[in-house]
């Protein structure tokens, strides 16, 4: 779960990233924007939708998933909903789906939806089989920050730095996206480690607890988010009181509730009751 906030946390500033990684060339890229949606009267909640200017007809809609936990149901789940979001919300524009999984070993595949998988729309991408790191776009070696390990990830930072400091910033905050990063590979290293470790002596880092810079300040919104949907594709529909219950909690709850959905079988499993 905390990967899926990064990535979309860098989606976010950065709409067509992942067309990018699906080898999908969208001129003039400007005017993107990158939201999530509900589908009226269902249960099902898009958070990636890559959502091109209105004046351009000729620029893809991209629904954008990252997967980094096997689901045995995510497939029949995700192709519901893209019909759905194409009934409820009609557009003139094209449409592409690109699913992210750091290796194919994540994705669970099923003969049901096997059809769909010739459908030209559809782009699995495997980022263990992408060169990121000898992109021209910089954007992408962070993308290969976030799925490194965390013992090897120096020369990345180093690459990313240099970067940062001798070229613009194309609309990104790369100190902050750079920061953040480092305090999810890096979660138990003081802020004077994680400065010393990178000669990162410009960086104001925070607080090095994952939680403390993730969750406080406003994003524990954000992975609340992301806990209810989770609960949702697993226990749907999903009781009042479960959101009242995620909606009051606190940053530390929150991440334990979400290692915890991955394998239980009904919500008193998830409580931990």
């Amino acid at each position: 779960m905390k990967t899926d906030s990064l990535f979309y946390r860098l989606l976010q500033a950065e709409p067509t990233l992942a067309f990018e990684l699906a080898g999908l060339d969208v001129p003039r890229h400007e005017g993107y924007s990158f939201i999530s949606q509900e589908i009226k009267q269902t249960a099902f909640r898009l958070d990636g939708i890559a959502e091109p200017p209105s004046d351009r007809l000729d620029a893809p809609r991209g629904y954008v998933e990252v997967q980094f936990q096997p689901d045995e149901d995510f497939y029949p789940r995700f192709f519901s909903e893209i019909l759905l979001h194409l009934g409820q919300y009609p557009s003139l524009h094209p449409w592409q789906a690109v699913v992210i999984y750091p290796s194919p070993a994540i994705e669970r595949l099923s003969p049901a939806t096997a059809p769909f998988f010739n459908l030209p729309n559809l782009h699995r991408v495997y980022l263990n089989r992408l060169p990121l790191l000898d992109s021209a776009n910089p954007k992408l070696w962070l993308i290969a920050l976030i799925v490194t390990d965390a013992a090897k990830i120096a020369p990345i930072v180093r690459k990313v730095q240099a970067h940062r400091e001798t070229q613009p910033a194309d609309g990104i905050d790369w100190l902050e996206l750079l920061e953040t990063v480092l305090v999810y590979k890096l979660p138990t290293f003081t802020r004077e480690e994680i400065q010393k470790m990178f000669g990162l002596n410009d960086v104001d880092l925070k607080t090095t607890r994952f939680y403390q810079d993730v969750f406080a300040e406003g994003r524990v919104e954000g992975e609340a988010a992301l806990l209810l949907r989770q609960l949702e594709r697993k226990f749907n529909p999903l009781p009042e009181s479960a959101r009242q219950r995620v909606a009051a909690a606190d940053a530390e709850i929150l991440l334990v509730w979400g290692e915890r959905v991955l394998d239980a079988k009904s919500l008193d499993e998830v409580w931990g009751h």
